[in-house]
């Protein structure tokens, strides 16, 4: 997910981007560490100004492109068990503002696009739990709230209610419980937690500088997100309840949406720090240290790394 206040107000380009994988500054070591039978999903803006889905394996080798449209397709995210990916696209009918999208899934492969959600406001940044349930954020009571839809579009929830925003929902390895964005406290963007029903819903950050996008970990004991409490976007980590905050990223440039790797060791994340203004995806140690590149696009946005 990302936020998407953060990806039209902070990470958004007009700019023509083409897209080629990155491969050419690991060493074979390096690269096998990375597991390339592991799959990062993203997207990617091209020349005509639209997004499409992208995967490619998690050292940045077998880059394929897996939608084409002439709407916006973004912010993927993959099934549990890796054979399909849910994502946000304002294809259906003749809408194409970003205030028109809607949960769309497909396979793997990019084949059998079926909508989900059919909602006239912005249905998107979609999350998938090991019970085959997808939240999602939905402006479609007027403000930003977080619901969720069984995978077979059957069982749509509204989980919160707030006057403020509420979006980036993430879910719990176990599917229990959903971490998720809110400004319901002062305005300031925290973290907050909740039941997989929406009862129980508890803040975790109190930063002056805003907290969002957060990514569980594998184990369900640590939750990254993007944070620019620093006074500059970073990617940090904390324990589950929000104690123990810790700075992965150290860079002048912006570093954001992370996503775990399936063994927790490594973070995938965005950052324009090759180039102002562009975004490419990298990947770094869990404990923080250099970083790799991943991508050479000029937009590659909204990592999300295979569970399977």
């Amino acid at each position: 997910m990302s936020a998407t206040a953060l990806r039209i107000a902070v990470l958004v380009l007009s700019a023509a981007v083409t897209v080629i994988a990155f491969t050419g500054t690991e060493t074979a070591s390096s690269a096998a560490e990375l597991a390339p039978a592991s799959r990062i999903v993203f997207h990617s803006r091209l020349k005509g100004g639209n997004n499409e889905i992208f995967s490619m394996s998690a050292n940045g080798t077998g880059l394929t492109r897996l939608t084409r449209s002439t709407a916006s397709d973004s912010n993927p995210t993959w099934s549990p068990d890796g054979k399909r990916i849910a994502f946000e696209s304002n294809r259906h009918g003749d809408r194409r503002g970003y205030q028109d999208s809607d949960v769309f899934v497909i396979n793997a492969n990019g084949s059998g696009v079926r909508e989900l959600t059919f909602s006239n406001r912005f249905d998107g940044d979609p999350a998938w739990s090991r019970q085959n349930t997808i939240a999602f954020e939905s402006e479609r009571n007027g403000v930003s709230d977080v619901y969720s839809i069984r995978a077979d579009g059957s069982a749509e929830r509204r989980l919160t209610v707030s006057p403020a925003f509420d979006g980036d929902p993430a879910w719990s390895p176990n599917g229990r419980r959903i971490v998720f964005t809110s400004e319901r406290d002062g305005g300031d963007r925290e973290l907050y937690v909740m039941n997989a029903d929406g009862t129980n819903q508890v803040r975790l950050t109190t930063s002056a500088g805003f907290d969002q996008n957060p990514s569980w970990s594998p184990n369900g004991r640590l939750i990254a997100f993007d944070s620019m409490r620093d006074g500059n976007l970073e990617v940090y980590v904390m324990n589950a309840d929000g104690t123990n905050v810790r700075r992965v990223t150290d860079h002048p440039a912006i570093d954001a949406i992370p996503s775990w790797s399936q063994d927790g060791a490594r973070i995938s994340f965005v950052s324009e720090r090759i180039a102002k203004g562009q975004r490419r995806l990298f990947s770094v140690s869990a404990n923080g240290g250099p970083a790799r590149q991943l991508t050479r696009g000029a937009f590659d946005m909204s990592p999300d790394w295979s569970r399977g």
